[in-house]
């Protein structure tokens, strides 16, 4: 059995009232608040303050006709027009909301890149977001590769030179026997790099910056970006903690 028009009109937000008033004025066509309130058997101030809030809400129009005011229902198709204005208000609303909720860390935002193409636009992003006087805190395999493969030395230099303008700062940490396999120059791009303990492997390649963690991982192209402020921290207390036990270069 179909659901009744007054019973759907309310779910569309419409009280008890408006909608039997919508109805009635669906069946009468044309009409003046008299006539629509003694067909309803209401009060015809009732009756005008509800087509008055129809009308704002662009289900009912009005003009004065012979010195009457006369009301009838606009093409039921506005309903259709008015809950896709509302569901695209309602989209940006929560999308505007599910970023402020991630924010408030009650909840980590993750991003998969599994393509070289994917990991270039990772790192050109990510050097995008640095502000000025960011610190990036990395743990290195430089000998695995993980991301470095992907990026030409134009490439690389191009957005070293991005972060040198910021002023970006970069501690790196990487596993002892690895240090003849950082990129030439690197070294030369605000980046300070220390030498882990022998016997301390990283095979994964971890960068962390303000509330984000990438991680580089495995054989395969393959990144992780995880936006949460208190994994960020707890990675971060682990870096300053291998830092303090490292040796610098050389």
């Amino acid at each position: 059995m179909p659901t009744p028009l007054k019973t759907l009109l309310k779910r569309l937000g419409l009280s008890e009232k408006e909608a039997q008033v919508y109805l009635a004025s669906l069946r009468l066509g044309e009409a003046t608040v008299t006539q629509i309130a003694h067909g309803m058997k209401m009060q015809r101030t009732t009756v005008a303050s509800i087509l008055d809030r129809l009308r704002e809400r662009g289900l009912i129009t009005q003009k004065t006709s012979k010195g009457r005011r006369v009301y009838w229902i606009e093409d039921p198709h506005v309903l259709v027009e008015h809950e896709q204005a509302r569901l695209h208000v309602v989209e940006q609303i929560a999308g505007r909301l599910h970023a402020q909720y991630h924010q408030a860390d009650k909840k980590p935002s993750a991003e998969v890149f599994d393509t070289k193409e994917g990991l270039r636009k990772l790192i050109t992003r990510v050097v995008a977001e640095l502000r000025k006087g960011d610190e990036v805190l990395t743990f290195e395999s430089p000998a695995a590769n993980h991301y470095q493969a992907v990026l030409t030395d134009e490439m690389f230099h191009a957005l070293a030179k991005q972060k040198d303008k910021k002023g970006v700062q970069t501690r790196s940490l990487v596993p002892s026997g690895q240090e003849e396999s950082i990129r030439p120059g690197a070294l030369e791009h605000n980046v300070q790099v220390r030498v882990m303990p022998p016997g301390v492997l990283v095979e994964s390649s971890f960068w962390m910056y303000r509330n984000t963690l990438v991680l580089f991982s495995g054989t395969h192209t393959f990144a992780v970006v995880i936006s949460h402020r208190h994994m960020k921290e707890s990675m971060a207390s682990l870096f300053e903690m291998a830092w303090a036990q490292s040796q610098p270069i050389g």
